[in-house]
């Protein structure tokens, strides 16, 4: 797989778990962007080493919201 497909896939799921969490807590899209950059599962799918990228939006989204809910990413 190509880094310009990797970028793609990583891109993808933040753009879906970003929708995800506006829609869920009714956030704006900066209130949104915020938490995902801000969150170690950020960190996390960023690092290719984790495969991160390669689950589903529905799988990351679950995993941000139990960190946001712990705390720490616990993936």
């Amino acid at each position: 797989m190509t880094r310009n497909e990797i970028n793609y896939l990583i891109d993808s799921n933040l753009e879906q778990v970003t929708v995800m969490l506006m829609e869920d807590f009714h956030w704006t899209l900066q209130e949104a962007l915020d938490k995902v950059y801000l969150s170690q599962w950020y960190e996390k799918i960023c690092d290719t080493g984790t495969g991160l990228y390669f689950q589903s939006p529905n799988y990351n989204y679950l995993l941000l919201k139990e960190e946001m809910t712990c705390g720490r990413f616990v993936g």
